[in-house]
């Protein structure tokens, strides 16, 4: 598998990083920042208290980095070179490996809402996951 290393489209990354990094910014800040304060329990804080520190901007970007190099890893692996193929791949690996992973970390007691979580974060990483696949595999360099 590491052996595709030299194969990954690096630039592709980096797009695709930054576009599910602008997806989370706008999803969660912009479309549903209130459910998603309510489902980790923070409904009754005011913005300002909620606004977290740098590691509450850079974390999330840093893991969807590690998401995007190995989901372009896969493809190359796979030989996923087109449209197509990159957005069955998103599908199959958001739907399979992000969407569980979202309801395992919110299955915790320190989750007050778990189900609402998930519910709330699913769409995102299936989506931001197959943006990001299909840009991997758009971009060539």
């Amino acid at each position: 598998m590491l052996g595709h290393l030299a194969d990954v489209h690096w630039i592709g990354v980096v797009v695709a990083t930054t576009a599910f990094g602008a997806l989370g910014g706008i999803y969660f800040a912009v479309l549903f920042p209130k459910q998603y304060a309510y489902a980790i329990g923070r409904e009754n804080q005011s913005n300002d208290e909620r606004a977290g520190g740098a590691l509450f901007y850079a974390g999330p970007l840093v893991c969807a980095l590690v998401v995007v190099v190995a989901d372009a890893l896969f493809i190359s692996a796979l030989g996923i070179g087109t449209v197509g193929g990159a957005i069955v791949f998103g599908l199959v690996t958001g739907v399979g490996f992000l969407v569980p992973m979202a309801f395992n970390i919110a299955i915790n007691p320190l989750f007050p809402r778990p189900l609402v979580y998930g519910l709330l974060n699913a769409p995102y990483f299936v989506i931001g996951n197959v943006v990001a696949s299909v840009l991997v595999v758009v971009i060539p360099w």
